[in-house]
Order: C-alpha cells, then sequence, then structure tokens
C-alpha cells in the first residue's frame, strides 16, 4: 500500500513525528507496528531497504504517525526519511504485531518503556481514552531528561492510568515492577533487546510466569 507523505514535526531533541496519508484505509489493532519502504533502492550498507516503526496514531485517524530517533550521523535510511518533501510516497506493509491491548477489558496492564519505546503504547492509550476502557493501567517510563517532552504525546484523561517516572541514570528494576502487579496482570516491555530481555528474565526469576509476559525490543536502539 502506497503512503503520501503529509508532514514531520520535531517533538524532542533529536526525534522527529512523520504523518502520512494512505490512499485506502489501512486497518491495524492498537500497539500494532507497520514497515515503511521508499519506492527506490537505497544504498544501505546492510542490505536493508526498510525499516519498521511502531504506529502512535489511532485506527479511526485518517493519518498514520510514528516518531523516531535522527541521531547524528543519521543512517542512510533516516537521511532519506528526513528529506521526504511534501506529496512524496512511501510503501507499507499490512501492520502487525501481537502487543495489543487483551480482549478482556478489566484485564490489569502494566506499561514498560525505555526511552522513546513509549511509542509502543501511544496508540493503546489513546484506545483506552477513547473507548473508556476499564483496564488499570501502570504506565513505568524510564527516560533521559531530553525525552520529557515525549509526554506530550500521552493521551489526556486515559482512565485508570497511573505514571511512574524515572529518569536516568537511574535504572528500572524488577522491584520498580512488582509492587504495581496484581495476579492477572499484564507486563508489556519496551526499549531495547537487552533491556527487555534483561528484565523478562528478571521478572520471571521474581515469578512471574512467561506467558504474561509481552515483548516488544527495538532492534538496534541501545541502553540509556
Amino acid at each position: 500500500m502506497n503512503v503520501r507523505f503529509i508532514s514531520k514535526q520535531v517533538i524532542a531533541p533529536d526525534v522527529c513525528e512523520f504523518c502520512f496519508r494512505p490512499n485506502t484505509e489501512v486497518e491495524y489493532t492498537p500497539g500494532q507496528y507497520a514497515r515503511f519502504t521508499f519506492p527506490f533502492h537505497i544504498d544501505d550498507p546492510r542490505g536493508k531497504q526498510h525499516r519498521t516503526f511502531s504506529l502512535i496514531s489511532h485506527p479511526s485517524d485518517p493519518d498514520i504517525r510514528f516518531i523516531t530517533r535522527l541521531n547524528p550521523p543519521l543512517s542512510i535510511y533516516k537521511t532519506h526519511l528526513f528529506a521526504l518533501k511534501s506529496g512524496d510516497t512511501m510503501r507499507i506493509d499490512e501492520p502487525h504485531g501481537d502487543a495489543v491491548l487483551p480482549r478482556l477489558a478489566t484485564t490489569p496492564i502494566i506499561f514498560v518503556a525505555q526511552g522513546i519505546a513509549l511509542a509502543s503504547y501511544l496508540s493503546m492509550l489513546d484506545e483506552c481514552a477513547r473507548s473508556d476502557l476499564a483496564h488499570p493501567i501502570s504506565l513505568l517510563w524510564v527516560r533521559r531528561g531530553e525525552d520529557d517532552r515525549l509526554e506530550n504525546l500521552i493521551p489526556g484523561e486515559v482512565p485508570h492510568l497511573t505514571r511512574i517516572d524515572l529518569h536516568y541514570p537511574t535504572r528500572l528494576r524488577v522491584d520498580d515492577v512488582l509492587p504495581n502487579t496484581q495476579s492477572t496482570s499484564l507486563i508489556y516491555l519496551s526499549g531495547s533487546q537487552k533491556f527487555v530481555e534483561s528484565l523478562g528474565a528478571d521478572l520471571e526469576t521474581a515469578g512471574i510466569p512467561r506467558e504474561r509476559l509481552i515483548y516488544d525490543y527495538y532492534s538496534g536502539y541501545t541502553d540509556l
């Protein structure tokens, strides 16, 4: 499916939001991600012609949006991404991903995010706000000070939402998660692969069953 570039906006130091308009309706579930490809070959040293981004827009929105870091020096892909002009096109594959809201609307949820990986939860939080879902939600977010402006992306008036904010160099640990955990809680982990896998292993050691852990790590994303 082709999507037309609408705009970009710097929303925090080295973080940019990109907005596209699809030529037909894109069906996806809040929390899913999509693969974006340019309509031409790029000379990427890793041989990758696409990148995958979490969709922070809501499925009912006319546009689709994602955020990404643009730390210099930019990769070949992100150089082309930043150079997009209004009306340019990209192609996206069908959105996918299993880090979505549970079907039972009363299931307690813990969203654990590292830095810009907050993006994994924005569409789900928007869905909870719009639909007045009854999920008790704890959002544990650890980030550097320059990421503070990203909190403006968190939808307002999300029912039953508790925020727990931590700033680097404080490390988010099992002891930060467990006090907010109920016997039926689902724990979503989003951040670098090292962060997600390490915290997930520690939670399992602490007695959290593997089936209650939902992993959504960002490939190539470094630890804080």
